[in-house]
C-alpha cells in the first residue's frame, strides 16, 4: 500500500518517537541509533530513501516492544495524533505477525473507547445491550477509521472474509451466557476469536475488520474484568473465611489447591499483563474459583493418619450417566462417565452490596436461550461449510473435526453445503437448506455432549449444556417434519436417490438424538431420587 510520502515520513518519525520514548524509559537510558537515523531527525526530507530506512528501524523496534507497553503509553498521551500515526503505520505495513496484530488491537481499541468528536460520533455500547447498538457503534467507528486512513487503499475482503466478521454476532450472544469467570476459561472463546483475527489474514486490517474487532475487543474486556473480579473476590472472601473460622492457611481446598494460594491471588498485575502470557495465571484463577464452588463449607485438612478401624467411608457421590458419541459416521474415544453435579453454592460477598453476585447469577430468558441455541446452530452450518468449500489434500471435505471427534459426511451432504443456492426459492435450495440444518443439528448435539460430559463435575457447567441438548431435542420435530415434506416431493419427482439421502441423513441424526435423551432422562431420575 502506498501512501503520500510526506504523510508516510511524519508518521514513521511520529512511531520512531513514540517507541524510543518506550524504549527509554524502561532502559533508565537512551537508545542508541544508527548514523544514517540520525540524519533522518536530524532534516528528514534531506536523506534519500528516508522511508525506506525508518522501515527498516521500525522493524527492528517492534520486535523490542510489546502490545501492553504500547496499550498503556497511548493511555498517557494527551491527543489522538500518535494513535492515528501508529494505525497508519500498522494498516500499511499489513504485517500477519501476531505481535503486529495485538499492537493493533490495542490501538484501535484505545480509539474506540475515546470516542471523537461534540457531540461523540458513536457511543461506547453497555455489556449488556443489543447486538443492533452494538453495529451502530462499529458503524459510526468504521467512519472515523476511513477519516483516520484518509486515502490509503484497501484491499477488498473475500465473501467468506466478511462471513467470518458476522459470526461477531454468535459470540456476542454466547458472552450473554457467560455468568462467571470459569465459563469464560472454559468456553476457549479467547482462542476462537485470536484464530479468527488470524484467518483474516491482510483483511484484519480492512476498516470493517477493524471497527467490528475493537468493539469486540472493548465489550469482550469489560465483560472478563467483571467476572475476573467477581471470582477472585469470591476465593479471596472463602480464603479469609477459613481463616477466621480457625482453618490452616496451609489446609487444602481440593487436591493441591491450599488456602494461602488462594489468599494470595493478585488480580492488578494480571490484568495489567497481555492475555497470551497470562492465561496460565487466569486458568489457575478459574481452577481455584471450581474448587470453592466444591467446597463451600471448609477445605480438607492436611493429610493425617489412615482412618480408624470400623469407622465408615464417606458415601460415594452418584455418578451422571456419560452421553456416548454417535455412532457409525463419528469417530471418536468414548467418553468416561462424570459425577452428579451439586447445585452451585450461592457466591460469598463482603461488600454493603451483595446484589452484584446475585444479579451475575440470573439466567438468561427463554427467549434470549432459544435465540442463542439458534445462532449456534447458524454458526456450526457455517463453520461445516467453510470446511467443505476450503479443504484440501490431506484433509479430506467430507470429515469435519467436531471438538473430539470427527463427523463424517455422506456425498449428499457435502454437496448440500458447497451448493450456490442462498436466496433462491426452490426444491434444490430447500433440499440443501434442511440437509445442512440435521447436520448442523448433529454436530451440535455431538458438542454439547462432550462439554456436557467434561464438566458434569462442577458444581453448574454442566446445565448450560444439558440445556442446549434440550433445546436440540424439542426443536427436532420441526426439522423431522420439514425432511419428511422434502421427501415425499422427492419421491414424487421420481428423486428416489434424493430422498434416500436425506432419509440416511435424518435416521443419523434421530440414532444418536434417542440416546442422548435417554441419557438425560436417566441423569435426571438419578439426580431426583432419594439419597441414601
Amino acid at each position: 500500500m502506498v501512501q503520500n510520502s510526506s504523510r508516510e515520513l511524519q508518521d514513521l518519525t511520529s512511531v520512531n518517537t513514540f517507541y524510543l520514548g518506550l524504549l527509554e524509559k524502561g532502559l533508565g537510558q537512551s537508545v542508541p541509533v544508527p548514523a544514517e537515523l540520525k540524519k533522518i531527525q536530524e532534516a528528514p526530507d534531506g536523506v534519500p530513501e528516508a522511508s525506506t530506512v525508518l522501515k527498516n528501524w521500525l522493524a527492528l523496534l517492534d520486535l523490542a516492544t510489546t502490545p501492553p507497553l504500547v496499550r498503556d503509553a497511548l493511555k498517557t498521551l494527551p491527543s489522538f495524533d500518535v494513535a492515528h500515526s501508529l494505525l497508519r503505520y500498522f494498516t500499511g505495513k499489513a504485517s500477519v505477525r501476531s505481535g503486529d496484530r495485538d499492537k493493533t488491537d490495542c490501538i484501535i481499541t484505545h480509539l474506540f473507547r475515546h470516542p471523537s468528536g461534540t457531540p461523540p460520533a458513536w457511543h461506547r455500547p453497555e455489556i449488556d445491550t443489543s447486538y443492533e447498538l452494538i453495529s451502530q457503534s462499529a458503524l459510526a467507528f468504521e467512519g472515523e477509521l476511513y477519516r483516520a486512513l484518509g486515502e490509503m487503499p484497501h484491499e477488498s475482503m473475500s465473501q467468506e472474509q466478511v462471513r467470518l466478521l458476522r459470526e461477531f454476532e454468535f459470540l456476542y450472544q454466547e458472552l450473554e451466557e457467560f455468568r462467571h469467570f470459569d465459563q469464560i476459561m472454559d468456553s476457549g472463546i479467547v482462542q476462537r476469536v485470536r484464530e479468527m483475527k488470524q484467518s483474516l489474514g491482510k483483511s484484519f486490517y480492512h476498516p470493517d475488520s477493524l471497527a467490528n474487532i475493537a468493539a469486540w475487543n472493548d465489550i469482550f474486556g469489560r465483560k472478563f474484568d467483571v467476572l475476573f473480579h467477581d471470582a477472585t473476590k469470591q476465593i479471596k472472601t472463602f480464603a479469609e473465611k477459613v481463616q477466621k473460622e480457625g482453618g490452616s492457611i496451609l489446609s487444602r481446598v481440593e487436591g493441591d489447591i491450599t488456602v494461602q494460594q488462594l489468599s494470595e491471588i493478585e488480580t492488578g498485575e494480571l490484568l495489567a499483563e497481555d492475555y497470551q502470557s497470562a492465561q496460565d495465571e487466569f486458568r489457575k484463577v478459574s481452577r481455584y474459583q471450581k474448587a470453592v464452588d466444591k467446597r463451600p463449607v471448609r477445605p480438607q485438612a492436611p493429610a493425617g493418619p489412615a482412618r480408624p478401624a470400623g469407622e465408615s467411608a464417606p458415601q460415594a457421590t452418584p455418578t451422571r450417566p456419560a452421553i456416548p458419541a454417535a455412532s457409525a459416521e463419528v469417530a471418536a474415544q468414548p467418553l468416561a462417565a462424570s459425577v452428579t453435579p451439586p447445585p452451585r453454592p450461592p457466591v460469598p460477598t463482603v461488600s454493603s452490596q451483595p446484589v452484584q453476585a446475585e444479579v451475575l447469577a440470573v439466567p438468561p430468558s427463554q427467549a434470549v436461550h432459544n435465540s442463542v441455541q439458534e445462532g449456534k446452530i447458524h454458526s456450526a452450518r457455517q463453520q461445516i461449510r467453510e470446511h467443505v468449500r476450503n479443504a484440501k489434500d490431506p484433509q479430506p471435505a467430507n470429515v469435519v473435526p467436531v471438538k473430539k471427534t470427527k463427523l463424517v459426511l455422506s456425498p449428499g451432504e457435502v454437496e448440500a453445503f458447497r451448493a450456490e443456492f442462498e436466496g433462491e426459492k426452490s426444491f434444490r435450495a430447500n433440499y440443501a437448506n434442511v440437509t445442512m440444518t440435521i447436520v448442523a443439528y448433529l454436530s451440535r448435539m455431538i458438542v454439547e455432549a462432550d462439554e456436557y460430559n467434561q464438566k458434569a463435575g462442577s458444581a453448574y457447567l454442566w446445565k448450560p449444556h444439558a440445556d442446549a441438548l434440550t433445546y436440540l431435542l424439542t426443536t427436532l420435530d420441526r426439522v423431522n417434519m420439514e425432511a419428511e415434506q422434502l421427501m415425499a416431493v422427492a419421491r414424487a419427482r421420481g428423486l428416489s436417490d434424493k430422498a434416500t439421502s436425506l432419509s440416511a441423513s435424518l435416521d443419523k441424526l434421530k440414532t444418536y438424538a434417542k440416546t442422548v435423551s435417554q441419557t438425560l432422562q436417566s441423569a435426571e431420575q438419578n439426580a431426583g431420587g432419594p439419597q441414601a
